[in-house]
Parts: structure tokens; C-alpha cells; sequence
């Protein structure tokens, strides 16, 4: 038929018989209208002003910028921080706070005198050295490939999938690491599947055999004493993974213990404590600075091994590489304040799926959010694992779930899991929210029973601007 110039063929098929579902045109109607309601409450994540998330001493100073706009990606705002040694991205408020924290000591590991030792070593002698151990330093930022960035699939269905098999893969990743390498760097392996484009990343032989060879030699030389010293001075975490600082900081500590220069020099390479100029500097756990890594770990054992059964998911998380030896004992010890009854194997697990520093602050921030946020109540509950998120039911009954995340928007995906019958069946929950939760995602839970809390006060918390309503950008 016509319809003005449009004409219409209609053709129907005798081959097929009617659908049963076009014999309920109301029933399609209405399965149509839910999805399409469902789908209309959902929102995208926002682009945010810099300027309404923190205060302005995180948004510029001597040599840096942060970048005015901010995307907010897998609920944490992704900031790039713009300085005169280079560029900088921070995946949350938190990390913003840590890499700001660290800017005179990136400063002062830029001086003149350090790049004439760190120019004159590479020329020498001591060049491949200082290569060698500046690569070998920056391998366990390895965790990030191949895996989406972010903590939103921590939210995917996925991961529940994956749960089961975080032990096993998480205990080859380290016991086995000289001879066969990481699976978190093999694309055809369970995480590397998760998101990667690259079909063959590049592996250096830091990431194979020769970084449990490289490890040894720098102890033997005593580098991580010198490297610790170097840090304390600079009032920096000696474990730090910031791209800018690292190979400066290892170039330095190597020289140093190799002989190209005098005992001390170093230290006076830098001046004074970067410390002393730093108001909102990051609090290093003295034990971090004092003690070398395989004594925490076997402090951190000593402790957890009391409360969790399962000795070789213990050893995979102590050995997890993304989780530095200042984030390993924070997590220790919100676990003895916790003091929980039980699911210990339940927390490791989770903290196992962390594939990055970002990820690991997001499993102890919400450690340290819970215990402040709840107080006394906090201690003697049980961890419960829900997919690849981690709750807490205190003895009051009460189902905690910590999400320490800057921005909670009610996305699909968050909508689905907030729909699992294991989450929303729970008779007295509570959500906490280290940052924002956005005014529909807030109407959504509400609806949903939940109790919210955003932004509490405690020792810790990202330094979020308080008193001023976030605005979304287009």
C-alpha cells in the first residue's frame, strides 16, 4: 500500500507462526513501559567542577594544576593533574589527596644536583643499574593492565562469577611468579579477559625471572635502606607508585648504595624535609619507614593468621602487589579494630579482586569508613561477602555496606545490583558513602528501605568540600 510517497510492502511469512507474545498486545505493553520507566531512571555519570568537589589548596600550587572539569568514571571522579615535571592522573578525591601530598617532594627530587647524579649515573657504569631498578620499581603498577580502571566492576555481575576462583588465581600470580610470570598480565588468563585491547602487552625481564633476581641484589646492597632514608627525608611513602617520583627516587637511592656517591650525600642532595612545608601532608605509618617489607608482612601475618584459617589466600593477599606494605598495615589494623567475629577468608577474598593501588585504597577506605562511621558498633560483626562487594552485619543485625566512592550515581548498573535479591532483602541496611550520592540515586535507595549516609566525618576521609551542592556539568 501507499502512504503519501512512502509505500509499504507488507509480506507475511506462513513459515512462521504467530508469537505467543502477539496474542498479549497488553502484556508486551506493559513489559515495554517497565523497561522503558527503568531505563528513564537510570542517569549517566557526570562531569563535575573540580572546584565543588575539594577545596581550592587541592587545585593548584607551585608548579601544578588540576585540570577545572572532572569526568566521574566507575564512581570516582578522575582527576589530571597538570604539572611542570609532567602530567598525573588520580582516580579519586583520595588519590588526589595523596598525589598533592607528594608535590614537594617531587619538587625536590627535581633539583639540579639530583639530575646531575641521576645524568652522570646513566652515562657511567651504573647506567643499566639504575634502569634495571627503576623498571623493576614501577612493575607492580602491572596490576592495571588488562584490567578496566575504576572500582565499578566491583559492582558487575562478572566478578560473582570470578569470586571463586580469586584464590587460586591469586596464589599462582606469587608463588609461582619467577617461572611463569603474572596472570594479571596474561590477556588470555581469567582477569587479563576483563578489559584489555592490547592482544600482546610487552613484558620486561623484571616481570619475569629476573625480578625475584633483581629484588635480591637491591637488599643485598642494602637499596631499600637507602631508598627508606630518602623517603623519610622527603616525608613521602616509600612505596609510592607515582610515576614521577619513582624512577627519581630508585635512581638516587641506587647511586647511593652503589658507591657514586659518598654515604649521606644523597640526603643532602634534597635539602631540607620536604616534610615541613607540607600542612595537609600524608601520615606515613612510622613501622612503613623503619621496618623492610618482609618484616610487615610477617607482623601482618602474624596478626591476621589469628583471625583467618585459609593460609594460602593469607600469603596471596600479603603478596598481592597492589597493595603497597602502608596500605597492607592500614588493613591490618582496621581489621584488629574491627575485631570481627568472623568472615576474615570472605575480606581477603574481596581485597584480592583489587587490580590497582586506586582499587586496594577503595577496599581499606572502606574498612576505615565503616569502623568510624558505625563507632563501637562497628566491632565483633561478621564481613558478607555480596559478589565482588564486601557487608558487614554488626551484632545488632544491622547490613552495613561501606562504599567508599566519590560519586553515586544511579547508572543501570548500579540499579541491578541494587535489585539482587541477596542485597535488597536485607530487613535493616545501611549505605555508607564516603562522597556524594546523586539526588536520584538518593530517591532510589530511599525507596528502597535503605538508610543513607554520605560524607561522614573521620580520621582518614577524603577531604571533600563541605556546605556546597555538587553540580553536574554537560
Amino acid at each position: 500500500m501507499r502512504q503519501g510517497r512512502l509505500q509499504l510492502v507488507l509480506i507475511r511469512s506462513a513459515a512462521c507462526p504467530p508469537s505467543p507474545w502477539s496474542r498479549h498486545p497488553l502484556l508486551v505493553a506493559g513489559v515495554l513501559a517497565l523497561a522503558l520507566a527503568s531505563t528513564a531512571r537510570a542517569e549517566r555519570e557526570p562531569v563535575l567542577e573540580a572546584a565543588e568537589l575539594v577545596d581550592d589548596s587541592l587545585l593548584a600550587g607551585p608548579g601544578w594544576r588540576v585540570e577545572p572539569r572532572v569526568q566521574v568514571r566507575g564512581y570516582q571522579a578522575r582527576f589530571v593533574i597538570h604539572t611542570d615535571w609532567g602530567e598525573l592522573e588520580a582516580d579519586s578525591v583520595d588519590m588526589l589527596t595523596v598525589r598533592v601530598a607528594e608535590m614537594p617532594a617531587l619538587e625536590a627530587l627535581q633539583r639540579t644536583g639530583v639530575t646531575q647524579v641521576l645524568m652522570e649515573s646513566a652515562a657511567g657504569k651504573f647506567g643499566e643499574p639504575v634502569h634495571a631498578v627503576s623498571a623493576i620499581a614501577r612493575e607492580p603498577m602491572r596490576a592495571g593492565k588488562g584490567l578496566p580502571r575504576g572500582v565499578a566492576r566491583y559492582f558487575s555481575e562478572r566478578w560473582e562469577r570470578l569470586r571463586g576462583a580469586t584464590r587460586r588465581v591469586a596464589d599462582r600470580s606469587h608463588s609461582l611468579v619467577m617461572q611463569d610470570g603474572s596472570p594479571y598480565d596474561n590477556p588470555t588468563g581469567p582477569l587479563g579477559e576483563a578489559g584489555t585491547d592490547d592482544p600482546s602487552p610487552k613484558r620486561g625481564f623484571w616481570q619475569r625471572r629476573g625480578r625475584e633476581l633483581g629484588r635480591l641484589a637491591k637488599q643485598e646492597v642494602g637499596f631499600p635502606a637507602a631508598r627508606q632514608s630518602l623517603a623519610d627525608r622527603l616525608a613521602l611513602d616509600p612505596h609510592t607508585r607515582n610515576p614521577l617520583i619513582v624512577p627519581r627516587l630508585d635512581g638516587l637511592a641506587w647511586a647511593e648504595t652503589t658507591g657514586r656517591l659518598a654515604t649521606g650525600e644523597a640526603l643532602a642532595l634534597l635539602g631540607g624535609p620536604a616534610g615541613q612545608v607540607m600542612s595537609r601532608a600524608m601520615q606515613v605509618n612510622r613501622l612503613v619507614l623503619q621496618e623492610p617489607p618482609e618484616r610487615i608482612r610477617a607482623r601482618n601475618h602474624e596478626i591476621l593468621a589469628n583471625h583467618c584459617v585459609d593460609e594460602r589466600l593469607l600469603r596471596a593477599f600479603l603478596a598481592d602487589g597492589a597493595y603497597s606494605p602502608t596500605l597492607q598495615v592500614e588493613f591490618t589494623d582496621l581489621f584488629v579494630a574491627l575485631d570481627p567475629a568472623g568472615g576474615c577468608e570472605a575480606l581477603l577474598e574481596t581485597a584480592l579482586m583489587a587490580g590497582d593501588e586506586a582499587q586496594a585504597r577503595f577496599v581499606v577506605n572502606g574498612l576505615r569508613l565503616m569502623r568510624h562511621a558505625l563507632g563501637e558498633e562497628s566491632r565483633g560483626g561478621t564481613f558478607m561477602p555480596q559478589g565482588a562487594l564486601l557487608a558487614y552485619e554488626t551484632t545488632g543485625g544491622e547490613f552495613v555496606l561501606p562504599l567508599a566512592v566519590d560519586w553515586l550515581s544511579w547508572t543501570p548498573q548500579i540499579r541491578r545490583w541494587f535489585d539482587l535479591p541477596t542485597v535488597g532483602n536485607r530487613p535493616h541496611r545501611t549505605l555508607l558513602v564516603a562522597g556524594a550520592i546523586s539526588p536520584r540515586a538518593e530517591s532510589e535507595l530511599t525507596e528502597r528501605g535503605w538508610s543513607l549516609v554520605q560524607r561522614p566525618p573521620y580520621p582518614g576521609a577524603p577531604p571533600y568540600r563541605r556546605g556546597l551542592d555538587f553540580a553536574a556539568v554537560d
